[in-house]
């Protein structure tokens, strides 16, 4: 713990996009996960999640020894619930997207609350993509409704764009200065986009075509929702630049 800056002067992902992603994330492990013994140290793991924040705030603030004591105690809890996610002896499919969506997240959270500001975007894309391999290995083989995987997708989306945008933020202006407008704008517009492609995916997905719901049909159709959420939020107008 020695070689933690004592208060941290870099400049910071925004706290309030970056607490976007991380619940984004969550909320996409959770809705995707098949059943209690997925979710449960999922949740677990959340719990230490918000622990380790509450630290690192702290230590933002100054409040060196709280917030080093609960940055560890935080990501104690976190590493133990991942620990027991594998000492439940699951399946080594329902074993393997647990862990990958647990990594995702612990890997997003070191993204967008980093400890020592160093490869935050690596950290999000690398988080954001383990969390979208878990969501989308429960939704193959699952028996999962179309609604909560599409839920699941989209919300990963949702993550991403709120970690590029406190990242993006905290590089120009830095974690103090007043962005909230500018991140409600975004998030508000990313939000209506993820509700649409939900509701759009929902929709397709009851059209009579002669499978059950859980055809590969079904399954096709989610991805291209997804495809196509994912190109809309790449090609919508950014958010104004805030130069002070």
């Amino acid at each position: 713990m020695s070689g933690l800056p004592a208060t941290p002067t870099e400049s910071f992902p925004t706290t309030r996009s970056a607490g976007v992603a991380l619940v984004a994330a969550i909320g996409a492990c959770v809705a995707g996960s098949r059943g209690p013994l997925q979710s449960a140290p999922l949740l677990l793991e959340a719990a230490g999640i918000v622990v380790f924040v509450g630290g690192v705030v702290l230590r933002r603030r100054g409040r060196r020894i709280a917030g080093r004591t609960l940055t560890l105690v935080g990501g104690v809890v976190a590493g133990s619930a991942l620990v027991g996610a594998v000492a439940l002896s699951l399946s080594l499919p329902v074993a393997l997207a647990v862990l990958s969506c647990g990594i995702g997240v612990a890997s997003l959270t070191l993204a967008v609350f980093p400890v020592i500001p160093k490869w935050e975007r690596t950290l999000a894309l690398t988080g954001v993509t383990l969390v979208f391999v878990g969501v989308t290995a429960n939704a193959v083989v699952g028996d999962l409704p179309v609604w909560r995987s599409a839920t699941a997708v989209t919300m990963v989306f949702l993550a991403w764009d709120g970690a590029e945008r406190a990242i993006a933020l905290g590089e120009r202006i830095g974690d103090g200065a007043e962005t909230a407008s500018v991140e409600l704008t975004g998030t508000a517009t990313s939000t209506i986009v993820a509700l649409a492609a939900i509701g759009l995916t929902v929709a397709v997905s009851r059209l009579p075509t002669g499978n059950s719901p859980s055809s590969p049909a079904a399954l096709a159709l989610l991805l291209v929702a997804t495809i196509a959420f994912f190109l809309a939020l790449a090609h919508l107008p950014r958010s104004p630049r805030v130069d002070d």
